[in-house]
């Protein structure tokens, strides 16, 4: 999977959004025509999960937290053919395209 970091640095008390729907925009607008095959919010511990979409277990919430986002990023890579990981250092939230 090829990653992409995206640092947002500011000057003063201005901040940049960590919001996830901003977030998403930007990611979209930049990488278009690419689209989000999924994302893990790392702050609030939250990802949009294949199998909990069809109702079943999630496979992704395992005590080793890296392990748990392995298996999330191969999950993406083989069911919504994602292959561009864009991480936001300030939000602490990254994005999976396809």
């Amino acid at each position: 999977m090829n990653k992409i970091v995206i640092n947002i640095e500011t000057e003063g008390d201005i901040r940049a959004s960590e919001t996830m729907a901003d977030l998403r925009n930007v990611v979209e607008n930049l990488y278009f025509p690419m689209r989000i095959a999924g994302f893990w919010d790392f702050q609030a511990d939250v990802h949009l999960c294949p199998q909990e979409e069809r109702r079943q277990e999630c496979t992704h919430r395992l005590a080793d937290a890296a392990a748990g986002i392995s298996a999330y990023v191969k999950t993406l890579q083989k069911e919504r053919n994602a292959n561009v990981e864009v991480y936001f250092p300030h939000a602490d939230i990254s994005f999976y395209m396809c």
